[in-house]
Order: C-alpha cells, then sequence, then structure tokens
C-alpha cells in the first residue's frame, strides 16, 4: 500500500490503517470494480516478485498500473488479484479510466498557470491521480486547448505543460523540482499534446534529448 501522495504523517497513517482493515481484496470484481483506478508506474517499485504490481503499456507508451482506492491510500493490482477477478486488461483499464471520469466530476483537477524562467507553464494536478489524466485526453482539452505542448509526467500526482518549444534543461529542472528524493518519480516519457491527444514526443531531437 501506499499513501496517495507525500509523507504519511502519523495521523494519516491511522487513517490508512482503519481503512485497509475495511478493505477485502478477497472480494469478487463487481465490488471492487468501482474502486479501481489508473496508476502511472514508478521509476522504483521496492517489491517482491510475488507482490509487484501489474502494468501494461497505454498508447502512445505509457506505462499503467492500476489501484484499488480505499480512500486515503490504494492498494496496487497485481497479476494474481486480476487472474482471480477473472478479467482481461481491456475491462481492467476501461474500468479504470471510467472510474477516474467520474471522479474529476466530483474532484476537478487542480490547475495553476505560471511562468518559470520566462517559460509558461501550466501544472495539473490530482491527489494521487493527476498524472493519470495523460489516458484521458477528453479532460485535458478543457485545460490545454488545441496549442501544441510538451508533456512531463515527474510524478503521481501532476502534470506539467510546457510550450513545444521548450529547451530541454529548463524542462529537466522543473521535473526535478518535483521528482528528486520523491518515492512516486514516474517512468513515464515525455509526450507531446496536439490540440486534441497524447502523443509520443515524435523528434526527441527538438528537445534537445538523446535518441
Amino acid at each position: 500500500m501506499q499513501a496517495l501522495g507525500g509523507t504519511m504523517d502519523p495521523d494519516l497513517f491511522d487513517r490508512v490503517l482503519s481503512a485497509a482493515r475495511r478493505l477485502d481484496l478477497s472480494a469478487p470484481w463487481a465490488d471492487v470494480a468501482p474502486m479501481i483506478l489508473p496508476v502511472l508506474k514508478r521509476v522504483r517499485h521496492p517489491y517482491p516478485p510475488e507482490s509487484a504490481p501489474i502494468h501494461i503499456q497505454v498508447p502512445p507508451g505509457i506505462p499503467t498500473g492500476f489501484g484499488i482506492d480505499f480512500g486515503p491510500a490504494i492498494s496496487h493490482v497485481t497479476p494474481t488479484l486480476v487472474e482471480r477477478w477473472g478479467v482481461d486488461h481491456a475491462r481492467l483499464l476501461g474500468t479504470a479510466l471510467e472510474n477516474l471520469r467520474r471522479l474529476i466530476v466530483d474532484e476537478p483537477p487542480d490547475v495553476q498557470r505560471f511562468r518559470h524562467e520566462g517559460v509558461d507553464v501550466v501544472g495539473i494536478g490530482g491527489r494521487g491521480w493527476g498524472s493519470s489524466l495523460l489516458l484521458l485526453p477528453d479532460a485535458l482539452r478543457p485545460i490545454l486547448g488545441d496549442t501544441t505542448r510538451v508533456l512531463l509526467a515527474p510524478v503521481r500526482n501532476t502534470i506539467i505543460a510546457l510550450p513545444d518549444d521548450v529547451e530541454w534543461d529548463i524542462a529537466i529542472h522543473l521535473w526535478d523540482a518535483l521528482a528528486a528524493g520523491a518515492n512516486d518519480e514516474l517512468d513515464v516519457e515525455p509526450l507531446r499534446w496536439t490540440g486534441s491527444a497524447v502523443v509520443a514526443i515524435g523528434d526527441r531531437q527538438s528537445l534537445g534529448l538523446p535518441n
């Protein structure tokens, strides 16, 4: 289990324990399905092989896992759980995205616009699921409009949108400012917003990235 963002203080720890006691991992799919959310893959996953989370590649190449949202924390979905539920990856992903789509109606993303070293930045946040909005382009469209941008997802809670011609050292600085030392730094490549879709970055040299 992992707290939904940030350091776990004693009060949060108590709430997590209380909620975890009520979580039934042996419950059937019909009971668990409403709690499933997409969870993008972290750089570091300190789990033994038998309890490692499941991850699938979602176009355009976003490594995506899943979590059972039980309030103050999530319980990662493992291959063993998926096998027990008898669902395939397509159904798992579809259910998670529909749950996320409903969640953001009740809890809209936190959008912040600011300038950093002369660059216009859009920050899109959501507690534990902000980065997963990369999987919902229809939710990003009202925020980002039709201007092409570079998208970074440094940590679970956050997407950073930058101008398409951003200098890569500025992008790296922003990534490090959020992800350095964080236990939820993500293993997600930079992506591009086309104005209607999230796509692979394409010409990596345009950002000064190695091929």
